[in-house]
């Protein structure tokens, strides 16, 4: 059962947040497994413009940025609630938070197995990156709501408080 905010709901339906993601392919990746593992973080994307035949492994071209925008952050908000990674997807998803924007990376290679796995600022994993960028008008506050659980009514958390993750993932403690 997922956890969800008395307001959750009220914010998620009454705002629009616009959602895209981009990654870079080099010659080593195999286009069809890095859309597969696209579709298991965001199910209705589309494969429209993708041109997987001139794209085959390896690829001679050199590096193809892919760009993918209106996803639909439904099942990706589920997938963090029933894994359990709210904390680390608050922190995560905040830390490059601009106003009414932020992005933030996903590992492509934990979504080949419709993982969820947040890349450090700077980390350049095996595999590739997704980064996801979101745009809402009241962003900080959708963030919060989106992430929220039960064992914040124990421990509140907000966006930059003492207990958000350190830049390089470590943990901060909360507790003696």
């Amino acid at each position: 059962m997922v956890d969800e905010s008395p307001c959750m709901a009220g914010v998620m339906d009454s705002q629009e947040v616009r959602v895209s993601c981009t990654t870079k392919l080099s010659s080593a990746d195999i286009p069809e497994t890095v859309f597969a593992a696209l579709q298991n973080i965001f199910p209705d994307v589309t494969p429209d413009g993708l041109d997987f035949q001139n794209n085959r492994f390896p690829n001679l071209k050199g590096e193809i940025t892919w760009s993918f925008s209106d996803l639909d952050l439904e099942h990706f908000l589920h997938k963090i609630h029933q894994d359990r990674v709210l904390d680390t997807a608050l922190d995560a998803m905040s830390q490059k938070l601009e106003g009414k924007k932020t992005t933030f990376e996903l590992s492509r290679q934990a979504a080949i197995n419709g993982k969820i796995s947040f890349c450090l600022l700077g980390e350049n994993p095996l595999g590739g990156t997704f980064i996801i960028s979101l745009q809402c008008e009241y962003l900080k506050a959708w963030l919060q709501e989106a992430t929220w659980h039960r064992g914040r009514e124990d421990v509140p958390r907000e966006i930059g408080d003492e207990t958000a993750m350190k830049k390089d993932g470590r943990i901060r403690e909360w507790f003696d």
